[in-house]
């Protein structure tokens, strides 16, 4: 009995930690795999229900190109405060989520779920108002911020157990089908400050808010998971578990600017980069592997290390690709800790990011090869990349109840 109890805690840790989490910039959308077991049971028997909520919270400034941090951003292009002191222009990102969720199941061995997530977001940036004509220095920058918030895309899911969980309690795969629905905005918007192109002065405008902190990306997808564990040695277990969403629509419409206008050294203009400046609806993915163990005179103590590799492709594996994004990963290392007690069971997770990279966009590449087509001196050919945010952790705290007996 205690060895079927370790296995069930043991089997709630692997799902409920693997979500996939929002980086910053790069906007990794939380639709992760869910936790479809049962509190108190290897799987979650048939007629019976887990409902549960989780909440998370990221905070992201360092900026990145590649994986070389911009560390001028948390200390210049700001303007200078009342004692002469430079300020950065890092913009920062503050995000919080909870979702709420629920699964029921069909079989001993086959689970449905439901996500419903909902999202408040923060972006904080710069406005440089003042700049010296002379050499372009900004001296001085207004700090703002702007938010968006309300539901984001939902998710329904189908789990199923390859092996029959009554006979592979040492070891068992799981697979999954899912499809997110574009339930969440791509076009929230809110008050932001601008400077007036006539009076140069500043003035309040209504803006299309960034897609970093946008609830939804616009597209209807279908995502595949895997979560598989084996008993390496008595109370100790590796797990594993991995995640792809493939989002076909090539764009969702809502203009990120005007069409970026591309020059040659000399000023003169080579074309027009047009669909680059509308959001994509982007794929991601996410990958999850480590040890864990039972602890405690119960074993009702579950601690676990993982490594984690997440992030969204600079190309969709289906649909055009002539939209904006920006593309990256993250790779991480998770330390975890739940708590069953009965029916109700707790987790924490923290993502500590290790690596981070901003990879080269479409837009990037289509930027880069416009302007090289016209250079010939191999020497003087140019590379584009853009920046993005990241997070240095994140924090996931979740609850899961179920119903049924025991």
């Amino acid at each position: 009995m205690k060895k079927y109890i370790q296995i069930s805690m043991l089997l709630f840790f692997i799902c409920t930690g693997a979500g996939v989490f929002a980086q910053g910039c790069v906007a990794v959308r939380a639709m992760g795999g869910i936790n479809p077991l049962s509190a108190t049971g290897y799987t979650l028997p048939k007629g019976h229900f887990q409902i549960g909520t989780n909440y998370r919270y990221f905070h992201s400034f360092r900026h990145y190109v590649g994986t070389e941090e911009q560390t001028q951003r948390q200390h210049t292009g700001g303007g200078f405060d009342a004692n002469g002191n430079e300020k950065g222009n890092a913009v920062n990102i503050y995000s919080h989520a909870i979702d709420l969720s629920i699964s029921y199941g069909i079989s001993d061995r086959f689970q449905v779920n439901l996500v419903i997530p909902y999202v408040h977001n923060e972006r904080s940036q710069v406005l440089a108002t003042k700049k010296d004509p002379a050499t372009g220095q900004t001296l001085e920058g207004t700090r703002y911020s702007v938010y968006a918030q309300g539901l984001a895309d939902i998710r329904m899911s189908a789990n199923y157990w390859v092996f029959d969980p009554a006979t592979h309690q040492n070891g068992n795969l799981m697979v999954g089908l899912g499809v997110k629905l574009n339930t969440g905005s791509h076009s929230k918007t809110d008050d932001a400050i601008a400077l007036d192109p006539t009076t140069k002065q500043v003035i309040t405008q209504n803006q299309t808010m960034d897609q970093a902190i946008q609830p939804g990306d616009g597209g209807i997808g279908i995502s595949v998971e895997m979560q598989g564990f084996k008993q390496i040695y008595k109370r100790i277990y590796a797990f594993g578990t991995g995640y792809y969403l493939f989002n076909p629509r090539e764009s969702n419409g809502t203009f990120k600017s005007a069409p970026t206008v591309v020059k040659d050294a000399n000023g003169n203009v080579l074309g027009t980069l047009t669909g680059y400046n509308v959001y994509a609806s982007p794929d991601q993915y996410f990958v999850r592997a480590g040890f864990m163990t039972a602890v405690g005179k119960n074993r009702n103590v579950t601690l676990s290390a993982a490594g984690r590799f997440e992030g969204i492709p600079a190309y969709d594996a289906f649909g055009g690709q002539v939209a904006y994004r920006r593309p990256g990963y993250v790779v991480a290392v998770e330390p975890g800790v739940s708590y069953r007690n009965g029916k109700h069971s707790v987790s924490l997770f923290v993502p500590f990011n290790l690596v981070r990279n901003r990879i080269q966009s479409a837009a990037d590449k289509a930027n880069q090869n416009l302007q090289n087509s016209v250079i010939t001196d191999e020497s003087q050919k140019v590379h584009v990349q853009g920046d993005a945010a990241f997070a240095d952790y994140s924090i996931n705290v979740s609850y899961y109840y179920r119903i049924g007996k025991s």
